[in-house]
């Protein structure tokens, strides 16, 4: 009888030190709608967990440009305590990386500049940002452009490296992004090893590399980032279904 109560008692600790533990990391993870993207965005960790944005080609494609020269990243206005960061990225061996493009928001001034907010902003080896991801963002335009509408998933998992002085903003061991087009119920998934330079396996010069080097299914995605994706919808502990999410 003794053992039964003991047993029962540690199963009411696990089962409550998980509901304790998944409600912690939601309270930590503040969703922000912008006008063209949706941000999962850690308080602790002063990056987005989650970016999820629609594509289509009148978002970009418009005869003359309304995105403005001279936008810098800036402090989201809809959580400016823990989005003030641009002292943070000065000085460092990352690039502050879109996960949204704001090549993908030129059409409106407004949504051109809400893309510089740092709610759509990781830290990103230079070579890694400047290299796949961007020919990952150009992918992307020319699937809007030839299915009219994808929808993106743009993510970040674990803990790599630290930088900032005042905010300690964490450097994600992975980011990945998977692009669904929904005429074809299709996923096109890409996962990167966000490599800090001072790590044995960092490149620079590798040239050889390639989107191809890094396409996965969609499966490993779930793995990596304890997501589920049906029909063109995320799911996870800290994702509050919308529309558009």
């Amino acid at each position: 009888m003794q053992k039964g109560i003991v047993k029962s008692t540690s199963v009411l600790i696990a089962i409550l030190f998980t509901v304790f533990s998944f409600n912690s990391y939601g309270q930590d993870i503040v969703k922000i709608r912008n006008q063209n993207f949706t941000s999962y965005f850690s308080k602790s960790q002063h990056i987005p967990v989650l970016v999820v944005y629609s594509l289509t080609p009148d978002m970009f494609n418009c005869i003359r440009m309304k995105g403005e020269n001279g936008v810098h990243m800036d402090t989201d206005p809809q959580l400016p305590e823990v989005t003030d960061l641009r002292d943070d990225y000065t000085n460092t061996l990352f690039d502050n990386a879109h996960m949204m493009s704001p090549d993908e928001n030129s059409c409106d001034k407004d949504a051109f500049v809400e893309s510089y907010y740092f709610t759509n902003i990781m830290p990103m080896p230079k070579d890694l940002y400047k290299s796949l991801w961007e020919k990952l963002q150009e992918k992307e335009i020319v699937k809007a452009k030839k299915f009219k509408k994808v929808k993106v998933f743009a993510g970040t998992v674990g803990r790599n490296w630290v930088i900032g002085a005042n905010h300690n903003v964490v450097v994600p061991e992975y980011c990945w992004k998977v692009i669904y087009i929904p005429s074809t119920d299709e996923y096109l998934c890409y996962e990167f090893h966000n490599v800090q330079p001072s790590q044995p396996d960092y490149n620079p010069n590798n040239t050889k590399d390639n989107l191809a080097n890094h396409k996965v299914d969609i499966n490993a995605i779930e793995s990596l980032a304890g997501v589920h994706f049906v029909n063109g919808v995320i799911s996870a502990s800290y994702v509050t279904v919308t529309p558009n999410n």
